[in-house]
């Protein structure tokens, strides 16, 4: 059976990414009135 494990994605050099999460974050922040933080992780599959 395979299992799914989750690590930190490394986005340093994705500039557009990490701009459309701050967007979402800053969206987010306003529609609840509260600070919002996305943490973004990728799949790494355990064969």
């Amino acid at each position: 059976m395979t299992e799914t494990y989750f690590k930190l994605a490394e986005l340093g050099s994705h500039v557009d990414a990490l701009e459309e999460i701050r967007n979402l974050e800053q969206k987010l922040t306003d529609q609840f009135g509260s600070t919002i933080s996305l943490i973004a992780y990728e799949a790494e599959e355990d064969n």
